[in-house]
């Protein structure tokens, strides 16, 4: 049964009620993607991980992963790859090594794929302070290899460094409602998305606490699930429920709103996640409309 949030949004698209306020930054159509190299079509993605010249997708519905390569600003290959210990991918993302880290949303296990798309053990997190017991909802890796887990038992931001050996912790806002994702600039503060409160917090990287960066945002966005921010310090957020990326200045400011809701190439159908690639490449997990599609920044 479609939800009355859907259709509230089906109406909306038809009735032209998205409006796209002035935009810092163009987000021009490219590729889309439905399909891996032996023709099979993607189902439900969740999540998309982003190397410079690689794209891996947790195709969730059909429990598996898909790798693209990243040729001319398009999508090539489409390698499947299918392991035992993942049968649900919700997030990955890839290391400077060209691994995986993949969360699996039925075991909850952080499940660490070798760059050949073997399965090379899991990631054990070591020395972790109390509480002990971890429930990972989204993480992410900077460019040293350091790893970022949002734990929503501890609520807390958990710190690794490569080898899974626990670095530091930051707690989640007293006043936040619900952590959803996690983003790290280039000079490594650490942004994480309050998808309840409609708010953006900010740690810088010698704080051990978490600052409002961005709130108020139910005026552009009904639900945003993913956030990330690119070499300016721009942040990216995909609003799922609406059907749309709003762009936030480094300072936090609305810059625009993006994209709206269809089935044609450029519009997406609740969109699960978004991550940049190389060369200006913005790319979602459009999840149902069961493809991925990516979009030139200009």
């Amino acid at each position: 049964m479609i939800s009355a949030i859907r259709i509230l949004v089906f109406l909306l698209a038809i009735a032209g009620s998205y409006n796209v306020h002035a935009a810092a930054v163009k987000f021009k159509p490219l590729a889309v993607a439905g399909q891996d190299s032996r023709n099979v079509p993607l189902k439900s993605p969740e999540g998309v991980a982003c190397g410079p010249a690689t794209v891996l997708v947790s195709d969730t519905g059909n429990g598996r992963l898909v790798r693209y390569s990243l040729v001319n600003d398009d999508l090539k290959d489409g390698a499947e790859i299918r392991l035992s210990q993942i049968s649900y991918p919700l997030r990955a993302r890839l290391t400077p090594k060209g691994e995986a880290l993949v969360l699996d949303g039925k075991s909850r296990k952080i499940v660490r794929v070798a760059a050949d798309n073997s399965f090379a053990g899991y990631l054990e997190p070591q020395n972790v302070p109390a509480p002990a017991s971890i429930v990972t909802r989204s993480l992410t890796i900077d460019a040293r290899g350091n790893i970022y887990l949002v734990d929503i038992l501890g609520e807390r931001l958990l710190v690794l460094d490569p080898n899974g050996v626990f670095t530091r912790q930051i707690p989640f806002p007293a006043d936040s409602g619900y952590i959803s994702d996690v983003a790290v600039d280039q000079q490594g503060a650490i942004l994480i998305l309050d998808s309840q409160k409609d708010q953006v917090f900010r740690a810088a990287s010698n704080e051990n606490t978490f600052k409002v960066m961005a709130k108020d945002l139910r005026n552009y966005l009904f639900y945003a699930v993913s956030i990330e921010t690119d070499s300016r310090g721009r942040v990216y957020l995909v609003d799922q429920n609406d059907n749309g990326v709003i762009l936030l200045g480094q300072d936090g400011a609305f810059l625009g709103r993006y994209l709206n809701f269809g089935w044609k190439p450029g519009q997406v159908f609740y969109p699960a996640q978004g991550c940049l690639a190389g060369n200006d490449i913005f790319v979602i997990a459009d999840r149902d409309n069961s493809r991925v599609q990516l979009f030139k920044l200009q």
